[in-house]
């Protein structure tokens, strides 16, 4: 029987190396005062000797693990990608680790299941695009963990929250529709009963207001809630001829739909997405949407987390940055 291989430890890395188990100690656990050159060998020792570094020990000999958790329904919109990068770059420069929680679209709240999963990796802080379950909010205040709803408003929670102004990307949206000549206006959202997805619906109503019209219910949608080609048939049925989307994914997916019943953005009817997608990759058209300054949004969600890890912002538990939005126009819209 071929005999297990012996577990390398920091003083086969010391004795590699020639340096002390307390400097390698230090390299690995990135503590200061050590040079380039020191850092270097101890990881090309590493790499040869096979060292993998035992973070759940590290973590309870330092009572830190060096990680930060971020939380999404999903993935697979390219804003949670984006913003993630900025955001877990923020974060090793200060010297932490990213670690990612999906739910796979089962819910826009995070819920004990996900806490469950979160905390079994020991975290020092949550970033999350979630909302917290009702119930939830007081269990994640006990765990004493920092968190950080991102994207979202904290302050119904008595958590750091950082937002953009949703209320008002939604009413650019409906303002630039009214203003292209566009008059039976809908809105496809994403889950009903989400305040980032009503807020955005609230501000295209007030432009519509603002010209004494109103939103026709028959006109409302929610894409997680229904199934995509009865939506498809309403909104055709409906009559709409300008739309509003919850974000820039819904708004291509329905142009896609529509271009197969041979109707075209921007000439047949005029649509508007939110978040600016088209700006971090190359997408098959240009459509005119709401951008939130995604940049300086991701890092102002990093620093708030970073705030919260150094005490800087322990003494504000319902801190919260409200960013501005602003329209892009494309050619989705007259």
């Amino acid at each position: 029987m071929e005999q297990e291989k012996k577990k390398v430890t920091l003083k086969d890395i010391a004795a590699k190396t020639g340096l002390s188990v307390n400097t390698v100690s230090r390299v690995l656990n990135k503590k200061p005062y050590y040079t380039k050159e020191v850092e270097e060998k101890v990881t090309a020792a590493c790499k040869e000797l096979g060292y993998i570094v035992d973070m759940n020990a590290s973590g309870l000999r330092s009572g830190s693990t060096h990680t930060i958790a971020i939380l999404f329904d999903d993935l697979i919109n390219p804003f949670y990608s984006y913003t993630t990068d900025i955001i877990s770059k923020r974060f090793e420069e200060n010297g932490y680790n990213t670690i990612i929680f999906s739910n796979n679209g089962k819910s826009a709240y995070v819920d004990y299941e996900m806490m469950r999963s979160v905390m079994a990796r020991k975290p020092d802080g949550i970033l999350s695009f979630l909302e917290p379950e009702e119930d939830m909010v007081d269990f994640i205040k006990q765990t004493g963990i920092p968190f950080v709803i991102f994207g979202r408003d904290g302050s119904p929670y008595g958590m750091v929250g950082i937002d953009a102004d949703e209320e008002y990307g939604g009413y650019l949206a409906g303002k630039h529709l009214l203003d292209r000549g566009y008059r039976k206006l809908a809105y496809i959202g994403s889950w009903h009963d989400v305040k980032v997805c009503l807020d955005r619906e609230r501000g295209f109503e007030r432009a519509l207001a603002e010209n004494e019209m109103k939103l026709d219910p028959s006109r409302v949608f929610y894409i997680r809630e229904l199934d995509f080609n009865d939506m498809i048939d309403s909104l055709l049925k409906s009559g709409a001829d300008g739309i509003f989307c919850f974000n820039d994914i819904i708004a291509f997916i329905v142009i896609e739909a529509l271009e197969s019943k041979g109707l075209e953005a921007g000439i047949d009817y005029g649509i508007v997405g939110y978040d600016n997608i088209q700006q971090m990759m190359r997408m098959p058209r240009l459509i005119t949407t709401i951008d939130v300054g995604s940049h300086d949004f991701a890092e102002a969600g990093a620093d708030a987390m970073l705030g919260l890890l150094s005490g800087e912002k322990r003494t504000m538990p319902s801190f919260r940055e409200t960013h501005k939005s602003f329209l892009v126009r494309g050619k989705s819209t007259r």
